[in-house]
């Protein structure tokens, strides 16, 4: 409709622009040609005699005027001179006459500048008259007409006018569709990039979850049109079957940190690319953002959704090169199956990322969800939730489980570790919280929020006379904050605390990612006089390389060592060796969750001088923990 506007517009202007044209065009030549008839008879009455010039004249008129055209027009003519007053009327009334002479008269005034010659146009009673006037010195010549030309010349005009405006039309209105249809061949690109924009990851060129939202949308029906679910629904539901996938890539913060974000950048797109080539035509790869991805596959099976997670893993687990290093950061799957899981599209993602988790907890690789966690899915939506409460409220708060001489049972020192005290879910264990903590990006946030807890009951039990040592337990990701040391070091100058009153302890099995850059930073850390201990020794990959390159004071026996020494001659070695070790690298062994007086007696022979566990004590509040520290007291009690 508006490209027949356009070209309708084009056409009218050009018939009208056309038609002004012809008609001003044609209004000059007619009035030029009655200029020239009126010079004619001028130039003849002044070069013949006054006695033949009326006659001569006569004879002009009607060879010019009396013709076939004068039938037709209405004519006026007036010439007067000396011995010469002559005038012949054609149509035209005296009253027109009457009419007319002063309109000519007021031209030929108005006209001072050109009054030997005026000219014009007149319009009376919708009849347009041009005229034309010579005042010359011995003659006055006066003629008014109507003239047939000009209707003629427009009217033919007009005919061609017609068949060109025609013409005109068709050519506006294809190029006005022309240009519309590339107009909103534009318009749709720019659009189809902007929806592109919004349902692709920028970084992967894979979709992202608007995307898997509305495509899930064609397979899973609105849960609002489901409830009440009707009569036969679910086996309705039974005829059609998904599976989703949530990976998580396990070790990608660690590499983002060490190498760079560009690093991290290459290798979650040549994870990507390794992923997609895993699926079929039918199976959608989606980045939800960081290191998240999910799997969308309709008509999954649970049977074939356990064969496809485990070659996920398989992927997962290949090393990828990044700047001539070969990085193999591993994965969490987990996964959930519609409509055995869930039936709604928001549900099942939240039962894979649940699953997600618990694998990721039990370091199991993948896991499918099942009823029994789905509390524990969303326990984990609403400690995310208070995660906020409970860093600004101080509702974390660290308790403290002494660390003693195996010889003698004294308290040389103690653990902080951290406890939720949550308003309405009671006390939670680290392993509730901590994973929320690293996946919220405020690791070193907490980071702070212990040491600053720590400090804060150095000075306190100082003040009375305690100068036990606190150690704490950082991540790695802590230790990648850069004014992390200056932060220490400005809170113990604050409290007046000794550095060597305050030990950080390091897992190994994360801080072995990258042993250069972690060494650089603990050694600035010793240099202030801040202990260090290496946490559940023997649980990484690379103990000797670790402990070669970590110069600290204390390395910790993994519990998992400690359980069952009695009766596992394979520990007692491995055990017996980690003394070993810890003595030729000039630290100090300690062994970690002692349960009874046989395993302390055992550990003592081997040259183990100090552990910690239930047997001694738990964990336990600080003014547990202070109330015994105050009577210096022997443990166990």
């Amino acid at each position: 409709m508006i490209c027949l506007s356009v070209a309708l517009s084009v056409s009218t202007i050009y018939v009208v622009v056309s038609y002004r044209l012809a008609a001003d065009l044609g209004l000059k030549t007619e009035l030029d040609s009655l200029h020239r008839q009126a010079m004619l008879l001028q130039g003849e009455l002044l070069l013949t005699d006054k006695e033949d010039s009326k006659e001569r004249v006569s004879e002009l008129i009607e060879l010019v005027y009396f013709n076939d055209n004068l039938d037709s027009s209405e004519f006026y003519l007036n010439l007067s001179g000396p011995n010469l007053q002559w005038s012949i009327t054609n149509k035209i009334s005296p009253f027109q006459l009457e009419r007319l002479m002063p309109a000519l008269a007021s031209h030929t005034y108005k006209r001072m500048p050109m009054k030997d010659m005026p000219n014009g146009v007149e319009v009376l009673d919708d009849k347009q008259f041009i005229w034309q006037m010579i005042l010359g010195e011995q003659y006055q010549i006066t003629i008014i007409k109507t003239s047939k030309n000009i209707d003629d010349t427009l009217n033919f005009v007009m005919k061609r006018l017609i068949i060109t405006s025609i013409i005109v039309f068709w050519l506006a209105t294809w190029f006005a569709l022309t240009l519309s249809s590339w107009m909103n061949k534009r318009v749709q690109g720019k659009n189809d990039a902007l929806a592109h924009l919004a349902t692709h990851d920028s970084l992967t060129g894979l979709p992202n979850r608007l995307f898997l939202t509305n495509m899930m949308q064609n397979v899973i029906p609105n849960p609002i049109d489901t409830k009440p679910l009707k009569s036969g629904y679910i086996d309705k539901l039974a005829l059609q079957q998904a599976s989703l996938f949530v990976i998580d890539l396990d070790k990608f913060k660690e590499v983002n940190d060490s190498f760079g974000h560009a690093a991290g950048d290459t290798l979650l797109i040549k994870v990507a690319q390794k992923l997609k080539q895993a699926l079929n035509e039918t199976q959608t790869l989606v980045r939800i953002g960081g290191d998240e991805f999910i799997i969308w596959s309709p008509e999954l099976s649970i049977e074939e959704a356990y064969k496809l997670v485990q070659k996920l893993i398989l992927i997962c687990n290949e090393p990828v090169m990044v700047n001539n290093l070969s990085i193999s950061t591993g994965a969490s799957i987990g996964f959930s199956h519609y409509p055995s899981h869930a039936i709604d599209a928001e549900s099942l993602i939240i039962c894979a990322d649940t699953a997600m988790h618990e694998a990721k907890q039990k370091r199991s690789g993948w896991s499918m969800f099942s009823e029994s966690n789905k509390k524990c899915g969303r326990q984990r939506l609403k400690l995310r939730a208070d995660l906020d409460n409970a860093l600004s409220d101080r509702q974390i708060k660290l308790h403290y489980q002494p660390k003693v001489s195996l010889r003698n049972g004294h308290i040389i020192g103690v653990e902080a570790l951290a406890r939720w005290h949550h308003p309405t879910d009671g006390l939670l264990a680290p392993i509730h919280f901590i994973d929320l903590i690293e996946q919220s990006g405020r690791v070193q946030e907490f980071g702070r929020y212990v040491i600053l807890n720590a400090i804060e009951q150095l000075d306190i039990w100082h003040t009375q006379g305690i100068l036990t040592p606190i150690a704490i337990n950082l991540s790695p990701y802590n230790l990648l904050d850069p004014s992390l040391l200056e932060f220490t070091i400005t809170l113990l100058k604050k409290h007046k605390i000794d550095p060597s009153k305050l030990e950080i302890e390091l897992i190994e099995s994360s801080t072995s990612i990258n042993i250069d850059d972690i060494s650089s930073r603990l050694s600035d850390f010793k240099n202030a006089g801040i202990k260090l201990a290496i946490d559940d020794f023997g649980t990484g990959m690379s103990s000797l390389s670790y402990i070669s390159n970590l110069n600290v004071n204390h390395i910790k026996i993994d519990r998992s060592f400690t359980n069952g020494i009695e009766q596992d001659s394979k520990k007692q070695a491995v055990v017996s060796t980690a003394i070993m070790l810890a003595n030729s690298f000039g630290s100090e062994a300690i062994a970690e969750g002692i349960e009874n007086k046989t395993q302390a007696d055992m550990l003592i022979k081997m040259g183990c001088l100090y552990g910690q566990g239930y047997y001694y004590a738990k964990p336990m509040t600080a003014d547990n923990i202070q109330a015994m520290l105050q009577v210096d007291a022997i443990l166990p009690l």
